[in-house]
């Protein structure tokens, strides 16, 4: 009797190790490929992260960097250096923080020179966003049929993230202030212009409104991260995307806030 096993679904795992301020960090897997997208803590940090999700960092296989704010490659060059990880960046970001992640063995140094990464059977996809850097990149991780989708620091929506955003099982998003908060809160014009400003961060009003645009039935989780510590409050991000999955008829989707106590 021929006993044929049915094929297993092949799932993509997603974790938010870090998010805010005080540092970025998160770790996607895609059959048996690891990788980390930013490394923005201390490399005894990151090792202790990735333990609390039972994973090792001797396992990583790759660190996408989206771009040069301490915040996102604290750990960056420890990490490479430590446990030979290769870095993909774009030649701009390297250029910057060249200095500041000190000597990294040329072969783990990656440019991410073309728009898609193929990896094995994984491919990312990178396209540029509008923040306050040089380079900043979205990713969208793609394995077998499902689709992740990423982008941390958002001044703006246009036309580049809602394409790349489409067809995503998972989005994975910042939902960094309330409007409300922010102005009426003790930051000084000049930064709450930057906040608010086209290189800024995304609004929670922005992210609602950027998820409604783009899901399709193969939507199933959206996660909110980089939620400020004056301007939001989780409770205001999630009910500000609720409402508006509510409006569409989506409410059952799965809604993760991430915020920095969380963490």
């Amino acid at each position: 009797v021929l006993n044929l096993e049915s094929e297993i679904e092949i799932q993509m795992k997603f974790s938010v190790l870090g998010s805010g301020s005080s540092g970025n960090s998160s770790y996607i897997e895609m059959g048996n490929k690891k990788f980390l997208i930013d490394a923005g803590f201390s490399g005894k940090r990151l090792v202790e992260k990735l333990n609390n999700i039972e994973r090792r960092i001797e396992d990583v296989n790759g660190i996408f960097v989206t771009h040069e704010h301490s915040d996102h490659i604290q750990g960056l060059g420890v990490v490479s250096r430590k446990y030979n990880i290769p870095i993909y960046l774009h030649e701009i970001t390297y250029g910057i923080i060249r200095d500041k992640i000190g000597k990294i063995d040329p072969k783990n140094i990656k440019f991410i020179r073309e728009n898609k990464t193929v990896i094995d059977n994984c491919v990312i996809n990178n396209f540029e966003v509008m923040h306050d850097a040089e380079i900043c990149l979205g990713y969208t991780f793609e394995y077998s049929d499902k689709k992740l989708a990423y982008a941390s620091d958002v001044g703006c929506t246009n036309n580049i993230i809602k394409e790349n955003f489409k067809n995503s099982d998972v989005i994975v998003v910042e939902s960094n202030y309330d409007y409300n908060m922010l102005m009426t809160g003790s930051y000084h014009w000049e930064l709450k212009n930057r906040v608010k400003g086209r290189n800024g961060h995304l609004s929670n009003t922005e992210a609602s409104k950027l998820v409604s645009q783009v899901m399709s039935d193969k939507l199933k989780k959206v996660y909110l991260m980089h939620i400020s510590k004056d301007n939001n409050t989780p409770e205001l991000a999630y009910s500000s995307l609720y409402e508006m999955l509510e409006r569409d008829n989506k409410s059952h989707l799965e809604i993760e806030i991430v915020s920095e106590n969380d963490l």
